[in-house]
């Protein structure tokens, strides 16, 4: 490979087989990224494409609000939801469109911690990047943004096929398959659709692009979403990298690399202030000692006061629940029935506690059940209850069985109707 000028920008994407490392019009296959490290010419810096397989999707509907609260709702979402803690993720927002009068839905496209190193490990140990960071199917789902209404995209990564859902050149879902036999390719398509449209994503299929690395599977496209048009052509990433996928430790980390020279002398001044801060707070430690013996003798002489205020609190705290009109029986038992409304859902239990409540019943179908439940979540008398329900049960007779719980740890006074 020729040497490059300093400040080119060489590109890390996945393959059908492995990976590639672009550099300028040359192009280099390999099986992992530390051996396609050494391919690198001197200077060259490296921007890097996700896989596919790495991005966990969610999608929320959320209050309409500007786009920084969406983002910070949805991490606060996205942290009840994936097993990492808030620094051990990073996450790229995109909207779907508007979901009621007051809501937007949205589509969270989350990459841990884990799969970023898992990646990039070889390049920062090389002191190579990366520059930039992207996701393949992000940037696939790019290239499709000339395509009308909803496309169906099927390509291969590391020997896995991956199906998507793209419409105007934005992920609307996307799912990886386990197996590239084209014998099986129309169960696992069928399967994955079936999925995409129970998780909420409800869509009409337009067009299907198939890409040319997976032979065989343009059939069984045609026979899953038939009627629509079915193209088998090579798939191109968009080479602008869209969303905000480095993680801010890296930013640093990068710039420190740049400031190399200056970091020796900028640490020797940190260190003089360091120990400027400790001989002023231990001065300062010193001087308050004698005051802090005064509060704690105020401090003794007040503890009968707290501890009565605190007896009188927590007594409050037990009686509010039947002092707050929003949680009697009767209010919860009407909201519970007008939830109900004109669909065919019969109530068959009810039970209520002192913060808790729970009811039983049976619905129609499985999408009459989901949509009570829906109903009585949003219902602003019941804010002050978290409500929980887990998926119903098909009874033989097709109706469809459900449970739901709610629990209320607040204090604060329901909203009244």
């Amino acid at each position: 490979m020729k040497p490059r000028r300093s400040g080119t920008i060489a590109s890390l994407l996945p393959a059908p087989d492995g990976w590639r490392l672009r550099e300028g019009d040359q192009e280099v296959a390999g099986s992992d990224v530390g051996g396609l490290c050494g391919e690198l010419s001197s200077g060259v810096r490296v921007e890097v494409l996700l896989p596919s397989a790495a991005l966990v999707l969610e999608r929320f509907q959320l209050p309409e609000a500007p786009r920084e609260d969406l983002v910070a709702m949805a991490q606060l979402q996205l942290e009840k939801l994936l097993p990492y803690a808030s620094e051990e993720f990073v996450f790229d927002l995109q909207e779907i469109g508007k979901h009621g009068e007051d809501q937007v839905e949205v589509l969270a496209l989350s990459v841990s911690m884990a799969a970023l190193d898992a990646c990039c490990g070889p390049l920062r140990r090389n002191g190579r990047g990366p520059v930039r960071l992207g996701v393949y199917a992000n940037q696939l789902a790019m290239g499709l943004a000339g395509e009308p209404g909803v496309v169906l995209m099927v390509w291969m990564e590391f020997e896995r096929p991956f199906v998507a859902l793209v419409e105007k050149g934005r992920l609307l879902w996307m799912e990886g398959l386990p197996s590239v036999d084209a014998a099986l390719a129309e169960l696992e398509i069928s399967r994955a659709l079936i999925g995409a449209e129970l998780s909420g994503v409800g869509v009409e299929i337009s067009r299907a692009v198939v890409a040319v690395q997976i032979p065989g599977w343009i059939q069984a496209v045609s026979k899953v979403v038939p009627g629509i048009p079915v193209e088998e052509r090579g798939l191109e990433a968009a080479t602008e990298i869209e969303g905000s996928w480095m993680p801010a430790l890296w930013i640093e980390e990068e710039a420190t690399r740049s400031r190399g020279v200056f970091l020796w002398e900028r640490l020797q001044w940190v260190g003089l202030a360091y120990l400027l801060v400790l001989t002023l707070a231990f001065g300062w430690l010193a001087l308050q000692k004698a005051g802090l013996k005064r509060l704690d003798a105020q401090l003794a002489q007040l503890q009968p006061e707290v501890e009565a205020s605190k007896a009188s609190q927590n007594r409050w705290i037990q009686l509010q629940p039947a002092a707050d009109p929003g949680r009697f029986m009767v209010e919860i038992l009407n909201s519970i029935q007008s939830a109900v409304g004109p669909a065919d859902v019969k109530i068959t239990e009810f039970k209520m506690g002192v913060r808790e409540f729970s009811i039983s019943g049976e619905a129609s179908s499985l999408a009459e059940a989901i949509e009570y439940s829906s109903r009585l979540k949003k219902d602003p008398a019941l804010f002050g209850f978290q409500l929980q329900s887990p998926n119903p049960n098909i009874l033989p007779n097709e109706r469809a069985q459900f449970r739901i719980t709610a629990k209320s740890e607040s204090v604060a006074p329901s909203p009244r109707r």
